[in-house]
């Protein structure tokens, strides 16, 4: 309990840092909504110049972006980015730090053993992508309903969240393996940020064209279809159990690699 709560409270200002700019990320999105309701021109009528590739790697083609809820999933595209770099580069992070900070001698000179630090570590990073799930759930439902008459799509907001919570973790547990693998922080952290775009933009090019398509099995972006979970409220069964299987082979992998290591201190 010592380490987590130490863990927790050395996070803090990160967390809310990360909290407040995916704060200002769904309120922006949202003003950028008002701005094409209250504009009068026909949103849709103008997207239909655009290639057809490039509309459905960022889901317009599916959706009525003139509505707050089909801007909502359009624009939870990059919820998601930011939700999975915070993840997983608190994962990187909190595994290396001590050998970064030169804190190793004194944890590990402790009668605690490594699983129990890294079991820690896990649950303190648990707890973190779920407040800043909660954060973004919060605030969508707000701004939601702001521009709904009230409504602020609860139920399905929360599904969508849900949703993201497993590739939160699935990030989350991938930044622990490249923490306990790489020998630096900042080798751990260049990793995690590249594994991520790279995913990111996997997600994207897989829609440019259906010679590609293939590509979206390599990408957790494309574990769900936001559209589908916003309007059908339905979640991908196949994609939870294969991110909730990958996250396990993540963790034990990391604390693998973290019992035989040698920590410098």
């Amino acid at each position: 309990m010592n380490i987590i709560l130490r863990e927790l409270r050395a996070n803090m200002k990160s967390l809310i840092i990360w909290s407040v700019a995916q704060m200002f990320i769904i309120l922006a999105g949202m003003m950028k909504y008002v701005g094409f309701s209250e504009s009068g021109v026909d949103i849709n009528s103008m997207l239909e110049g655009y290639p057809e590739g490039i509309m459905k790697a960022f889901g317009i083609s599916s959706v009525d972006i003139t509505t707050v809820d089909g801007f909502y999933t359009v624009f939870f595209l990059y919820f998601m980015l930011l939700a999975a770099i915070h993840a997983v580069m608190f994962g990187a992070v909190i595994v290396s730090k001590e050998e970064r900070d030169h804190s190793a001698d004194f944890l590990f000179s402790k009668p605690v053993k490594r699983f129990k630090v890294i079991v820690s570590k896990f649950i303190a990073g648990v707890f973190n992508i779920l407040v800043f799930n909660l954060v973004t759930l919060i605030t969508s439902v707000v701004m939601i309903a702001q521009n709904n008459g009230g409504d602020g799509l609860l139920g399905q907001v929360t599904l969508l969240m849900i949703a993201l919570f497993f590739i939160q973790l699935f990030f989350l547990t991938l930044g622990f393996l490249l923490g306990a693998i790489l020998k630096t922080t900042k080798l751990a952290t260049s990793a995690a940020t590249g594994i991520v775009l790279g995913t990111f933009f996997l997600s994207i090019l897989s829609d440019l064209s259906d010679k590609v398509t293939f590509l979206k099995y390599f990408t957790p972006f494309k574990a769900y279809n936001s559209v589908t979970v916003m309007f059908d409220q339905q979640m991908a069964l196949p994609s939870t159990l294969v991110l909730i299987t990958c996250s396990g082979i993540f963790i034990v992998l990391a604390y693998q690699r973290f019992y035989a290591r040698d920590l410098n201190t």
